[in-house]
């Protein structure tokens, strides 16, 4: 039987650039430049480092890059991500195609994560949800991905696609969430695609 096709969370399935740049204005106050400030994040810059391009000094970055990794996932926050564009049609596609499709995340509230799947509509298209630590992430979703046989990995980070190459599944990559397509191809993850749906049939997993 055919494994299922893992879907990471943020930036594959959910648009998490509200969240992420609403919170960093939140701590930073007026001023602060939200376009650039996720624009250096698609480029693989820390929160730390996208606060200091932006003129925010070291020591006043760093504080606020602590504050807001402890904070981006409270339940407020976590109310402004929703389905990126396409992803209920994909996700339908794959359920009709008669495919599983699994969603593997990395964040430290499980509950939440699995609140947050059933409150967006995306836990009637999916079965089961994985939540490894953020901390071992990729090597953690290459243990899930090997457990649960997976026959293809969606996701949008190196972490992920590293995550991939460790557990020997075929990767796909999408280019419009948390790195930009540049910033991936630099790095050696080709081809990127523009949507969850592109990703999906170059995995021979839809349509």
């Amino acid at each position: 039987m055919t494994g299922p096709i893992a879907l990471d969370l943020d930036g594959t399935l959910l648009d998490c650039r509200p969240r992420q740049v609403a919170l960093a204005a939140a701590l930073h106050g007026p001023g602060l430049d939200e376009a650039a400030f996720w624009a250096a994040k698609r480029e693989g810059a820390t929160t730390r480092a996208a606060l200091e391009a932006l003129g925010v000094d070291g020591e006043r970055a760093a504080r606020l890059a602590r504050r807001w990794a402890a904070e981006v996932e409270d339940d407020r926050w976590l109310a402004l991500d929703a389905p990126l564009p396409g992803v209920a049609a994909a996700l339908t596609a794959l359920r009709e195609a008669g495919r599983d499709a699994v969603v593997l995340t990395a964040r430290r509230r499980a509950d939440a994560v699995r609140r947050q799947v059933a409150a967006t509509g995306l836990g009637a298209l999916v079965g089961a949800v994985e939540v490894v630590d953020p901390v071992n992430a990729a090597a953690d979703k290459a243990t899930v991905l090997t457990r649960l046989g997976a026959a293809g990995f969606v996701g949008d980070t190196e972490s992920d696609a590293a995550a991939a190459g460790t557990a020997g599944v075929p990767f796909a990559a999408v280019g419009g969430g948390q790195r930009s397509a540049a910033w991936l191809r630099a790095h050696g993850i080709a081809p990127v695609h523009a949507d969850l749906a592109s990703a999906l049939a170059a995995l021979g997993a839809a349509g």
